[in-house]
């Protein structure tokens, strides 16, 4: 452990520690030590072996030694049911957005056996908890916004009730990424009046803040927000 605790030291920049902390809206202390640099630093440390100690040793409660927890159990060799227990073990840890979106876009492991994937993810999305809700939604953004899975996926991202700001913003951000690839499908969910309407406010935004939604689109979207009372 101590050797991971230097190399963070080492690697640690002060302005961008205030700036990343910023972002996070989080009480946990941020040393500064930049996504990419952590990403490599796990995966040398999956290959030494040496992550085990990140669960096996009391750990202190700083932002980037909880993420590199989720990145190397994320991408290390083992089963599918050593893995789901690491999540269960790992989203009680989760404080912010960046501790969960960093994670859940590693976990790939969950499309070579989705529905199994699937029906795990189930217990996230009622959740009372916020970013364990928020868990829950981005992995379905990551892994099943899919031909085979869009309609399953668009279903429960308007049956949701998110638990708090993160979950909605959650919600709102997969519904616009969805509406790049299936715009009739959330178009529909728009206009249905399923969504609570901050989600859908947020959710109407992002779509028109998006560079992949076409100006025909936008401007239907733009009609609609128009038309919505909030």
């Amino acid at each position: 452990m101590n050797s991971i605790k230097l190399f963070l030291e080492e690697h640690a920049e002060p302005k961008y520690a205030v700036f990343s902390a910023s972002l996070l809206n989080d009480s946990i202390p941020v040393m500064g030590v930049r996504l990419p640099c952590l990403r490599k630093y796990a995966r040398e440390l999956i290959k030494n072996k040496s992550w085990y100690c990140l669960w096996e040793e009391e750990c202190e409660s700083v932002f980037e030694l909880t993420l590199l927890k989720g990145l190397t159990f994320a991408e290390a060799p083992m089963t599918d049911v050593e893995r789901w227990e690491y999540i269960d073990r790992y989203i009680p840890l989760i404080t912010n957005w960046s501790l969960c979106d960093s994670v859940c876009v590693s976990l790939r492991f969950v499309r070579h056996q989705p529905e199994e994937a699937w029906n795990r993810l189930r217990r996230y999305w009622s959740s009372e908890h916020e970013f364990a809700q928020r868990f829950g939604i981005v992995m379905l953004l990551d892994h099943f916004l899919t031909e085979a899975y869009k309609d399953r996926t668009l279903a429960v991202l308007a049956w949701i009730r998110p638990a708090g700001y993160y979950a909605e913003m959650a919600v709102a951000w997969a519904l616009s990424v969805a509406f790049v690839s299936f715009p009739e499908q959330v178009y529909e969910i728009l206009q249905n009046g399923d969504l609570q309407k901050n989600v859908l406010q947020m959710t109407l935004r992002k779509i028109l803040e998006s560079r992949r939604v076409s100006p025909l689109w936008k401007e239907r979207v733009r009609v609609l927000r128009n038309s919505t009372v909030f």
